[in-house]
């Protein structure tokens, strides 16, 4: 089963719906330990980590890229996840020598891709992250790379080399929905306001990308997350679907899978991206679900979704 979905080799663009919690202080790292379910103790500052944090029930607050700084660690995310997410971790940090705040716009957001925009993060930064979530900083901002569906580069970038890049790469206004594209194809998953503490991360495939450490200490939600893995209570998981039509689904839409003659209430779209020559989503369906199936948006019921391939195994 090919997926006939892509998304461009070369690109560049500002990412709008990206932000940032940042979490600093002495107790910075210790203190996410207890809350999320990635290894923070194993974080460094040349390589980021993708991780969840969770309410007590295992349901998902937040997912995020973290990194590394001089005075604890940021979380890179989807902003609509940020005002919960930070809610609850102000909730238990006041004991805590810790300091959460909302750094978003501290920062521009870039994703980039070819041959083009790999001379400009050489130029800007002397070298080329050249691995998986690699890392490299400067005073003007960070670079991270991802190599799923194919190599790309998200940069995030202070005032000054934002301007720098605007002036010297050809920036689309279709580069975001690229980058949600790229995401979608790489099976990751995201939290946005509609999805918040819903979903536990597995049904969300986190455990197939290593954004969940099963031999660190408890964290909130770890009873679960644990249950979850060893007595197999996961029913559900993330698919790809693709459709011709192009009509935009969001983020908490219901989908509908073909039973017989009828349509029944199957999944909920995690995130989607509408692109010229169709749409993608990634969305939570029942864990026997087959290649054969054929899917609606309740909203848009002639917007039919056929799976496709995901980039890892679920086993």
């Amino acid at each position: 089963m090919q997926s006939s979905f892509s998304t461009p080799d070369s690109f560049c663009g500002e990412l709008s719906h990206l932000g940032i919690i940042s979490v600093e202080g002495e107790e910075a790292v210790s203190y996410l330990q207890g809350k999320v379910t990635n290894d923070m103790e194993s974080l460094t500052e040349d390589q980021s980590q993708l991780g969840c944090h969770c309410d007590f029930k295992g349901k998902t607050w937040n997912i995020f890229h973290a990194l590394k700084t001089t005075n604890g660690v940021d979380l890179l995310c989807h902003r609509e996840s940020i005002p919960a997410s930070l809610a609850e971790l102000k909730k238990y940090g006041v004991f805590s020598k810790v300091e959460f705040s909302d750094s978003s716009n501290q920062w521009h957001y870039f994703g980039l891709s070819g041959a083009q925009s790999e001379q400009a993060i050489e130029a800007h930064f002397g070298v080329i992250p050249d691995k998986h979530l690699q890392v490299v900083s400067t005073q003007q901002g960070k670079v991270i790379r991802f190599d799923t569906p194919h190599t790309r580069y998200l940069v995030l970038a202070h005032d000054k080399l934002a301007q720098q890049l605007t002036q010297e790469l050809t920036t689309s206004e279709m580069a975001e929905k690229y980058w949600e594209a790229a995401d979608i194809l790489s099976g990751l998953a995201n939290i946005q306001a509609a999805t918040s503490e819903q979903f536990v991360p597995q049904m969300m495939n986190l455990q197939a990308l290593q954004a969940i450490s099963f031999d660190k200490g408890c964290y909130m939600g770890q009873e679960v997350v644990a249950r979850t893995k060893y007595l197999g209570k996961n029913k559900r998981a993330a698919f790809i679907l693709k459709s011709e039509n192009t009509t935009s689904v969001l983020a908490g839409d219901i989908l509908e899978a073909k039973m017989g003659d009828n349509w029944r209430r199957s999944g909920t779209v995690l995130r989607s991206a509408s692109l010229e020559h169709g749409t993608c989503v990634l969305a939570i369906l029942p864990n026997d679900t087959t290649a054969e199936q054929i899917f609606r948006a309740k909203d848009t019921p002639e917007q039919l979704f056929t799976l496709q391939p995901l980039p890892y195994n679920l086993d």
